[in-house]
């Protein structure tokens, strides 16, 4: 179908607010990107209605109008015919974070590293969920049974799965750090492993009295131990060592870079993080722990107040889990744990704000994390909720669920509520308070209003506006070219590890704009053709190219906003017209600067077209060489 793209980009620049509107444009290989003044004078509906728009979204800052290959470009080049300045890479960068304060920033930050940690948290929370109910002392009362009676292989096995992603979180979430700052992310795997090193004092071991497990001590005074189950060091840790890591790629040679750049950023960051980093929060732990103490005494309930409202910015920090030793002492010296009840009640108003959120919001990503980080709070694991929804679009749902934490920890305090044991809370933690039927009561009646309570207050007050918008694109009804004949399987088009559509790290193509799609992530830098036919499109920054032969349209899209590199690291082997064959080589990249850059270096091969198709479905998982089937498809 012929455009009239000079008509387009006109009617595209009144949509959106008109030429003030628009501070500056680019395009990737199916978007164009307008950074906008105001995102509100953006009228989607009229966009949508525009020739050749298959959708819009706001993300990362930008207004993107989905066009497609083919179009795309030339909708740009009228654009900037009529005088709308071209984005340079720092406006793009600082769109992401356009109108956030400084916090803010951080949080969201924050967020971004947690959030691929999230569906590990949930899933332990499941089963430390099981073990709380399963094997505590109280319930296996009910049978006539005891902790003893449990064969020790199951009780292994349990262990293995509920203790695991707490044991090495500090190795998950220094991995996902140096993802999100651009360093390299198995250095930042290896160097969270060090951190939890069987070598160094377990952490559990050390909170624990009992145990007989002491720092090591370095200098007569530096404490050393290892940080299992933390958070904030391993990020610190993270973002420190990644920034490391890129000045000493631009400043160590290249044939010495492969071995000396990973060399000094583990020997620098395990010193820093063991010396510096640890001992830093170590210290912070032992005040936190006298003030918890003090404030546990005052009257009037008024220790609950306060620790329950400070609980979620303790958790926050990663040094909660000193509290364990806190928990001993109470259930040695008294046989009771009034410190359970509070951390119980905080985990129902977490579980309640978060629900608020991922029903109300419209934000799809939220949508789907939200259900499951409920549950997880339920069940006793707090931190895929406070993370990947909670703290994620801003302060004022935290503020509510730590006011409300506060509020339930003071009446907890002042019935006199306290537990037989210590960590298991929320559900599971139910099983601490049957010793009498009043405190069971009160258990389940607190529970439900601080569940309540913090549902209704974050429904109506404290959701955040910025989940209540919709991200995905909606389609417009695209011609169906006539059905020819066309390839069965599409192969492999790098070396590298199968991708899901859904679990792409971008909108446009993981819900499907552009048509059935997945992703390979690369272990070399080499992009092959996965089908015979004629190349239809070559991107200028070369991170994309166009195929299409017998019905089918691919377009093979390299990496994440790699547009935003023009080409730097990228080589083409092909042109526009010419004729492939499967297998032949496309393009090769250069893997490092593109993680250097701060994109995923996923590659993605879309079938546009595959509306007109009776099926597309993926037929790969797990490792691919080149050529290794890919994608059916069937007309």
């Amino acid at each position: 179908m012929n455009y009239d793209y000079a008509k387009i980009a006109k009617e595209v620049i009144q949509a959106v607010g008109g030429a003030e509107n628009i501070k500056s444009a680019a395009h990737c290989a199916t978007r164009l990107r307008l950074i906008v003044a105001d995102r509100s004078l953006a009228d989607d509906e009229k966009v949508g209605e525009i020739d050749a728009v298959k959708g819009t979204f706001f993300t990362a800052g930008q207004y993107q109008i989905i066009f497609g290959t083919g179009h795309v470009n030339r909708v740009y080049e009228q654009i900037t015919q009529l005088g709308i300045a071209e984005t340079t890479a720092s406006e793009a960068k600082e769109a992401k974070m356009d109108g956030k304060n400084q916090i803010q920033k951080a949080i969201r930050t924050f967020g971004d590293v947690f959030v691929p940690v999230i569906p590990a948290l949930v899933a332990t929370g499941l089963f430390l969920g099981l073990k709380g109910a399963l094997l505590n002392n109280n319930f296996l009362a009910l049978f006539g049974m005891t902790n003893a009676d449990i064969p020790q292989t199951f009780q292994v096995l349990v262990d293995v799965l509920s203790g695991t992603t707490f044991a090495f979180l500090p190795a998950i979430v220094c991995w996902s750090t140096f993802r999100v700052f651009g360093g390299s992310p198995v250095l930042g795997l290896i160097l969270g492993l060090m951190l939890v090193n069987g070598s160094l004092p377990n952490a559990y071991s050390v909170a624990d009295p009992s145990s007989g497990v002491t720092p090591l001590i370095l200098f007569g005074f530096i404490p050393i131990v290892g940080y299992q189950g933390s958070i904030l060091p391993a990020f610190v840790a993270g973002v420190i060592g990644s920034k490391l890591e890129k000045k000493l790629r631009k400043t160590v040679p290249a044939v010495f870079d492969f071995m000396i750049t990973p060399f000094l950023v583990l020997f620098v960051m395990l010193i820093l993080s063991l010396l510096v980093i640890g001992p830093l929060l170590h210290a912070l732990e032992n005040v936190l722990l006298i003030i918890v103490e003090y404030a546990l005494e005052l009257p009037f309930g008024i220790g609950g107040l306060i620790v329950g409202f400070f609980w979620s910015i303790i958790t926050l920090t990663g040094v909660h889990h000193i509290f364990n030793m806190l928990e001993i002492s109470l259930l040695a010296s008294t046989g009771f744990n009034p410190f359970n009840a509070i951390l119980c009640m905080c985990g129902f108003s977490s579980a309640g704000v978060c629900l608020a959120i991922s029903i109300k919001a419209k934000k799809k990503e939220i949508r789907a994390i939200g259900p499951s980080a409920t549950v997880s709070a339920l069940l006793g694991i707090g931190e895929p909720a406070l993370f990947g929804v909670i703290l994620r679009y801003g302060m004022k749902p935290f503020l509510l669920s730590c006011s409300i934490n506060g509020i339930a920890g003071m009446i907890a305090m002042l019935l006199g509520m306290k537990g037989t044991g210590n960590g298991i809370t929320t559900i599971p933690g139910m099983l601490l308070y049957i010793y009498t039927p009043s405190q069971l009561i009160m258990y389940v009646i607190l529970s439900l209003a601080t569940f309540i309570t913090a549902f209704c207050l974050c429904w109506f007050f404290a959701v955040p506006p910025e989940v209540m918008e919709t991200d995905h694109a909606v389609k417009k009804d695209i011609p169906a070219p006539a059905p020819i004949p066309f390839p069965d399987v599409l192969g492999a088009a790098a070396q590298g590890t199968f991708v899901p559509m859904e679990e792409i790290p971008d909108p446009t193509f993981s819900q499907g704009v552009l048509g059935v799609c997945c992703g390979i992530e690369p272990e070399t830098g080499k992009v092959y053709s996965p089908m015979d036919g004629t190349i239809s499109q070559l991107a200028d920054t070369l991170h994309a190219v166009g195929i299409e032969a017998s019905g089918v349209e691919l377009l093979i899209h390299v990496g994440i906003n790699t547009v935003g590199m023009n080409g730097n690291g990228f080589k083409s082997h092909i042109t526009e017209g010419q004729t492939v064959k499967k297998g032949d080589l496309l393009l090769t990249m250069d893997l490092e600067k593109i993680k250097a850059a701060g994109h995923p270096a996923t590659i993605m091969v879309i079938v546009t077209n595959s509306d007109d198709l009776s099926s597309v479905e993926a037929s790969a998982s797990g490792k691919l060489m080149p050529g290794d089937p890919l994608m059916r498809l069937k007309a």
